[in-house]
This record gives C-alpha cells, structure tokens and sequence, in this order.
C-alpha cells in the first residue's frame, strides 16, 4: 500500500526531487512498466518566455497557447527531454496526451514555408471543404503531426529500443470537434502507423451527447480504437467517476466500462480514485487474461468507416451526413451477434485486408481509384460485398463521378438524383413525399417472418390477414439504372393543384386544394455477382434510417444482405437477446466469443443530449444464451471466468452449447481436442 506518487500539477513542477525517477523505480519493484505523461504541444511558463518564437501562430499570425512541432527548435528540445527522461530517469516510455491539430493554426513562418514547398500556395484562411487547397491544408496539418510522433518515437527507441510511444487519440472524434476559431479538428487515422499504442479518451462523453449517443459510447468507440491499432495495444480510458462530486462511480458502472473494453478488442486503461473498485475490475481482468491475449476480432464481416467520407462528403455535418449510417450498421450488427471488424479506407488504399468473408460499406461516398480496385480484387477473389447509398459516387475529394466508382461492381449502369425522403418532409406544407420498397411475393426475403410482420402489420382499418410487399423507407435514396435489380424502390410527391388565383395562398391554404401525384420507380436492390463474389447494393440510405428510426425490418434487411451475400455464414452463431452483445475473437487456433450483458435497470441507455446522465447500479443476469460453433473440429468447451466445462450437443449447424447465467461478461473459450490447455 505505498502512498500516492505525482510529478505535481501540469505547469508547476517541482524542483525539489526526482519524482519521475521515484515513480519509475517504485513501478519496476513491482513488475510493472512505467510511461511518463506529457501534455502535448503545452510547456511551463519559464519555457514560453525563453523561447516565445516556438509557439504556433494562428491565421493573424498571433501566437497561441501550445507550440508548433513543426519548429526546429522545438522539434530538438522535444527529442532531447524524451530521450533524457526514457535514458536517465528509466522510463518505459512516454503517454503524449491531445497533441493534435487545431483549425487555426499552422500559420507560423515554419508551417508557412513548409506548405508552400509542398503545394506552391499560400495557407488558406476560409474553411471551403471543396476546394483541394483546403484539403490539402487539412492534410498537411495532420501530416505535421504524425511525422512529429514519428520523429519523437525514433528518439525513444535510439534512448531505448524497448521503450514505446502512446499517444491519446482523437480518431473517433469527427472533424472540426468543438466550436470557435480554434476548435480541434484531432488526428488522421494514419497516426497509428507512427506510434506504438493508441489511447482513446471514452469517460468525457459522460455528459457530452452531443457527438456520440447509442451504440457509439463505449462500445463502437473500444471496437473503432481497437480497429486502428490492429495489433497494437489499444488502450481505452473510462472515467468512471461522479462528474458532480469528484468521487468513484459505484462497481457496476465501472465493471461493465472494462469488460465492454475488453469485449471490443480494446485495453482497459481505466484510472478511478478509489482502490476498491479499482481491486474489482482488476480481478475481472486477471481471471480472463488467459484468453486476451493475442486474440483478435475475427475477420468475418469488414465494416467500412471512412475518413474521407467523413471529412470531405460530411462536410459541415459530418455526423447526419454520413457517421450517423456507420452507426446504423454498427448497431445493425451488433443487435444480431455478427461479428465485425474496422476496415478503415487506409488499409483499402494500401490493399491491406484481412481474410474477410464480407464487406459491408454503409454510404463510403468518397473513395480514390486505389481503394475501389481493391475492393474490386476483393469481391473477384470471392469476397462478397453490401454497399448502400452513394458509395462510391464520389472521388477521394468528394468531387462527384459521372457513374459510381464501383458500378461495374454493383451492377450499376447510371446514377441520378436524390430522392430525400426523410420523415422530417412529411410534415412539411404544402406538399408531401412518399418512398417504399416493394419487395414483391416472389422475393425470397418476403418469407421472412420480421419482414412479413411488417408487411402484415397494416392499420386499425387494414382487412385482417391482407398483405402489402411495401416498405416504407425514411432516408434518402439515390435514384440508379440497372437490368438487375430484384426489387424496386416506389416514389412519390403530392404536389397541390395550382390555379392562378392559388399564388398568394398560404401554407396551410395550399394543403387543401387538390393533389396531384407524381410517381416513379428505380430499383431498390440490386444483387448480382463479379468474379467469385457476390453483391448485394441498397442504393437507399438505409442505416442511416435504422440509426435514426430504428424499425427492426430496416435492420433485418442490411442483415439478410450481410448473410447472403459472404462468402462462409459467421463461425459462431449465438441465440441471445439483442441487448446481450456479441464479439468473436481468434486467438491461434482457439474461437472466443466475447458476451457481454449490457442491459441494466435503465435499459442500454443513452443520457439526453447535454443534459443528464445514467449510472448503471444494478444487473440484470441472462439465463440460457445458446451458442453454436459451426467448426466440428472443436470439440471442448468452457465457460471463462470459472472454467466450467460446457457440455456440446451437435446440430444442423455445428455444435452448441449453452450458457446458463450470463452477469456482466463471460467468455466461451472453444477448442481443438489437441490444443494445449
């Protein structure tokens, strides 16, 4: 039970002793590596009036607060204090906390002639997410900070080449996070390539809703961390404590942060105050630790999320643009047990993929000419693909093609206008909007007992037992040609009837005159096959609408695409309630699935926006969760924590075995009859 030992506060260290040193010997008697925290681009007083010129400039070329990486002074300074404090004071290595780009900033005399050297342009001032100068600013401002990382991980390694480098990572937070001149537009994704572990802030959303609300809290923020790093340590920050009074959330709300970290693929790296809790969800970690590591997310269904997209397509609403259809889909997949990893558009422009057996693209708008050939090679190779939207339609820019970039792919023969058929534009006076897909008797997913339920569903003055093949979408559709559709998307718009003496009549005025009905069909599924592989493209926006709506029939149908359209079904099938979720893991030879029970009193609760809070107290167990292994060769079961052995009774499918009670987390480890235990 030593003490508590600090370096002090950020700006006032003292003097009077070597706490690094202190800290770092106190963690290696105990078997534990240290790394130092330094808060990136901020130094103490006696340095800012020392040396005033390492300072970054905004667009007046006044200074700010932090320091400009790309001076070479301060470049020096920073590689020297890393490679002083790793060689002399013994550090494992270095944790650099928010050292990103700013929007106004880069404006310094370096940045400046560094700038002009690679584009020949001055610095833009106005924001114009159009314009490839833009772009290029944008890019050169996350460019600066991942060769800095990379410059300063080079110094610890020569210090010390087991040394690492972790930084704080600002990936999931999209572009432009905040509001004012100098509002952050964070990290590119490529920052995962200079350093040695990423770390994702997740406690601070606690009361900020604004960004990210269910299923993108800690679960789609671990899983979306764990993606960048790959096989990096990705080490996910909770902060599990009492926002209004500074003390530690009660076990449960901890408990469940950590054992969702782990269920993703991310690390715990959890800081509370108190050491009883703390002593809980450490122990909840030891007694699985077993089965982490070296595990990874299998490699069954690839969910693209794209930078570009986000940036260049999203423009000044990159969330309603384009995170809120990622989040759909996550949540899609999520709810139905299917596992999923990150597939980020680096690793399609580097041609980068794992073995996936399916690729599910959720409106990627903006992809350059690297990315669609490989995911071309993909689906020719035998990979199969789900695309919704306008994906594809744009270039890395987000400057519009003339036929989407894949549309030899998706069977594609011309691209036209947006429909928009959001909710919002039925309730706007005068006129109205319609949008259903008919799936029609003949389709095979009209035997589908959720989608006919829907079909089936009707109104109070519906004759019993009718059914209607339509359903109804609330998004945004993408009007296309192609002689292979299985099934067609329906439109139309009430327009009233005008006569000369309407044209001042008000609003409510022309909702009563007579209607007038334009309509016109396009098609709304598409399935078809190139190479190996097959295909199925939605040219609706439809996990934005399952995000935004949440019908189950809109989930079912990116479901049914996903399933039909990859090329070997899921290695594990698991029989749970939507609010039990569901992560497959490799580790060798082994299959583990991650469940994790995410339900308490309150529901998997998101707070309101910017206004309250929700504390998980209390759990809810689950009884009988089936989980089936499709792999015949794995032939010995055990439930982690416990090690209790789980008896395998062979089916159609594979082999299955049941979970009795599921509390917060369990794993069921499944194994080879040969393989070590």
């Amino acid at each position: 039970e030593p003490p508590p030992v600090t370096n002090g506060d950020f700006e006032n260290q003292s003097t009077a002793s070597d706490r690094t040193r202190d800290v770092a010997d106190l963690c290696h008697r105990h078997g534990m590596r240290y790394l130092a925290y330094f808060w990136g681009m901020r130094e103490p007083p006696d340095v800012w009036r020392d040396h005033p010129e390492w300072k970054c400039r905004d667009n007046r070329r006044q200074p700010t607060t932090r320091f400009c990486p790309n001076n070479p002074g301060y470049r020096q300074f920073m590689k020297d204090r890393f490679a002083e404090i790793i060689s002399v004071c013994g550090v494992d290595g270095i944790f650099i906390d928010m050292h990103n780009a700013n929007l106004d900033e880069g404006y310094c005399k370096h940045c400046v002639r560094l700038f002009r050297a690679a584009t020949g342009e001055e610095p833009p001032v106005q924001e114009d997410f159009g314009s490839p100068l833009w772009q290029a600013w944008i890019r050169f401002k996350y460019d600066t900070i991942d060769n800095a990382m990379l410059d300063y991980n080079r110094a610890i390694k020569a210090a010390n080449p087991e040394a690492v480098l972790v930084s704080n990572s600002w990936n999931a937070w999209t572009y432009r996070r905040g509001t004012g001149r100098r509002s952050s537009i964070g990290n590119s994704i490529r920052l995962a390539e200079t350093v040695d572990g990423m770390l994702e802030e997740l406690g601070w959303y606690d009361l900020d809703g604004s960004l990210f609300a269910f299923p993108a809290r800690f679960n789609f923020m671990s899983w979306h961390l764990a993606g960048l790093s790959k096989r990096a340590p990705a080490l996910a920050w909770g902060h599990p404590t009492e926002w209004a009074g500074g003390g530690t959330t009660q076990s449960a709300e901890a408990r469940i942060r950590v054992l969702t970290m782990i269920t993703n693929g991310a690390v715990a790296a959890h800081s509370v105050p108190s050491r009883p809790v703390m002593t809980e969800y450490m122990d909840d970690i030891a007694q699985r630790e077993q089965f982490l590591r070296g595990s990874r997310l299998f490699p069954w269904c690839g969910l693209v999320v794209s930078e570009k997209t986000e940036q260049w397509y999203g423009r000044q609403s990159p969330v309603d643009q384009y995170i809120k259809s990622v989040y759909g889909a996550f949540q899609m997949m999520l709810e139905n047990h299917l596992p999923m990893s990150l597939v980020t558009d680096r690793e399609l422009e580097l041609g980068t993929l794992e073995d996936y057996r399916v690729l599910f693209m959720p409106n990627c708008a903006a992809m350059s000419n690297a990315e669609l050939a490989t995911v071309r090679e993909f689906v020719r190779n035998g990979g199969g693909l789900v695309a919704t939207y306008e994906t594809s339609r744009y270039d890395e820019h987000a400057w519009p093609r003339k036929n989407a970039g894949l549309g030899n792919v998706l069977g594609l023969a011309a691209t036209h206008g947006i429909f928009d058929n959001r909710l919002a534009h039925w309730l706007r006076p005068p006129s109205g909007k319609g949008a259903v897909l008919d799936l029609g008797p003949g389709h095979r997913w009209s035997r589908d007992p959720i989608l006919r339920e829907r079909m089936t569903r009707g109104s109070a003055t519906t004759t019993a037992g009718s059914i209607s093949h339509s359903l109804p979408l609330q998004c945004q559709l993408l009007q296309v040609e192609s002689d292979q559709a299985t099934a067609n998307i329906r439109t139309q718009v009430w327009h009233p009837r005008k006569t000369a003496s309407s044209t001042n009549l008000t609003s409510s005025q022309l909702r009563k005159l007579p209607q007038e009905i334009q309509s016109s069909t396009h098609p709304g599924i598409i399935e078809t096959t190139f190479g190996k592989g097959k295909v199925i493209y939605i040219p609706a926006d439809i996990s934005w609408a399952f995000f935004r709506y949440g019908h189950a029939f809109l989930g079912r149908i990116m479901e049914l695409a996903v399933r039909d359209a990859a090329s070997a079904p899921p290695p594990a099938e698991v029989t749970a309630p939507r609010i039990v979720q569901t992560m497959t893991h490799q580790q060798g030879t082994r299959l583990v699935v991650h469940l994790l029970n995410d339900v308490s009193s309150f529901g998997r609760s998101a707070n309101v926006l910017g206004e309250s809070m929700y504390i998980r107290r209390e759990i809810l167990p689950i009884h009988d969760i089936r989980v089936t292994f499709r792999d015949r060769e794995l032939t010995r079961f055990r439930l982690v924590p416990g090690g209790e052995s789980l008896e395998a009774t062979p089916t159609e499918q594979g082999v299955t075995v049941t979970v009795p009670k599921l509390d917060i987390h369990a794993m069921v480890v499944a194994e080879k009859a040969n393989a070590p235990q």
